[in-house]
């Protein structure tokens, strides 16, 4: 979900020192990075109970400000003890992750459910790779992410390998193999599925212009001798071709486009994206919007009848400072769901929030937020696939789809480093 995050270099203790020197050349001072994201809120609806995040459910996001049921922690810790005298360095990254939506309806008391989302080996700049990397294990792969709705253009999140940035004169190359042995598909219990990913990165177009390509398949791979406990076929391979361009120096910001096709015998898919940053010095405020349309076409099984599913929508936010920490944030959203045989589901999110952030810009973290936010949503949102069914509407989504309005207020603390 974090693309970009300010990475701090820790002094090493005498522990660490006594440990890691003698396994390298690392110095204590650079063996270990620490680095990572959270988020935390409280909040309750205005009609009370618990706050309920607005969003379709069949479509890809929501806007995020003043509009996340969830607590998300991060620490990422990577250590590098051998260094080379080339420039390269060997290493190991460790994520334990804490995450929880107010949605969950487990007994479990308030406890946060931890889990390790990245663990892996690698090896960076190496003149052998062309100045990229080698990894093996698990961790967050092939991730462009848009900020002001947390939506993953990309992610091949997986336990894996690869290489990865190997710089080829005209771009950098990455490809990787992705596979979890232990995640078997029902119908075969000797089934796994994988996925192959290659992208190619920083393709010059311009001074600030940038052009990249992504590409995957998908397969799966069985021994048919195995016991076979479902009569429902093997997955269908899948391909993906995705085509990005990255704009800099736009209107004080930059500027992403892109478009999308995915393909297989259950899936047809494709989306166009565009997304602008601005900052207004005048103004000390600063603009992130976002213009996406999405068709789908999918079904359980090659002999069922496409389902049909089309997504838009359109959205702004804007961040000024007001004095010193205080700043003032607006966010307004529009979601239409278009399906192929029922009305069309519309939502409109609006948050107001004041701010006080460690800095003067819209990106300074930590972050602190009192939000007030409202949503309205036509009759058809009220059914299957609307407000109610979203993951995150919480218990407050029985009341809700019933109604066509609600709000919600409450506090968020943000940071990464």
């Amino acid at each position: 979900m974090h693309t970009s995050r300010i990475r701090a270099t820790c002094v090493a203790s005498a522990f660490f020192s006594t440990l890691c020197l003698p396994l390298g050349q690392a110095r204590a001072q650079d063996a270990i990075a620490f680095s990572g994201y959270m988020r935390a809120a409280i909040g309750v609806s205005t009609d009370g109970g618990r706050q309920m995040c607005f969003g379709l459910a069949s479509a890809d996001t929501k806007y995020r400000l003043g509009n996340e049921c969830d607590a998300d922690i991060e620490p990422t810790f990577a250590f590098r003890w051998v260094h080379e005298p080339d420039g390269s360095a060997w290493g190991f990254l460790f994520m334990p992750a804490i995450y929880r939506t107010w949605s969950s309806s487990k007994n479990d008391g308030g406890d946060l459910p931890a889990s390790f989302n990245q663990v892996y080996l690698f090896g960076e700049k190496l003149p052998a790779l062309a100045r990229g990397r080698v990894w093996a294990g698990r961790r967050f792969y092939d991730r462009l992410q848009t900020n002001i709705n947390d939506q993953f253009l990309e992610n091949e999140d997986g336990d894996g390998a690869g290489i990865e940035d190997m710089d080829l004169g005209f771009g950098k190359l990455s490809v990787a193999w992705l596979m979890n042995p232990y995640l078997q598909p029902i119908n075969n219990e000797n089934g796994v599925q994988w996925r192959t990913t290659a992208r190619l990165t920083d393709v010059r177009t311009l001074p600030s212009g940038a052009l990249s390509l992504w590409l995957g398949y998908y397969g799966y791979s069985a021994d048919e001798g195995a016991p076979n406990p479902s009569p429902a076929p093997d997955p269908q391979p899948r391909w993906r071709v995705g085509l990005y361009h990255t704009l800099g120096d736009v209107l004080g910001g930059s500027n992403l486009s892109g478009a999308k096709i995915e393909y297989s015998d259950t899936l047809r898919q494709w989306r166009v994206v565009s997304q602008q940053t601005a900052f207004v010095a005048g103004w000390r405020t600063a603009f992130d919007g976002i213009i996406e349309y999405r068709s789908k076409e999918s079904r359980d099984y090659e002999a069922l009848p496409w389902v049909r599913s089309d997504w838009f929508t359109v959205g702004a936010r804007s961040d000024t400072q007001i004095a010193g920490p205080f700043r003032f944030l607006v966010e307004l959203g529009h979601d239409r769901v278009m399906p192929g045989d029922g009305e069309t589901q519309t939502l409109t999110k609006l948050t107001l929030a004041g701010a006080m952030s460690a800095g003067t810009t819209a990106s300074a973290r930590p972050t602190f937020r009192l939000y007030y936010t409202y949503a309205r949503w036509n009759e058809a949102a009220k059914g299957p696939g609307g407000v109610y069914d979203h993951p995150q509407a919480g218990a407050l989504g029985k009341v809700a789809a019933n109604e066509t309005s609600g709000a919600s207020f409450g506090v968020q603390g943000e940071a990464w480093w």
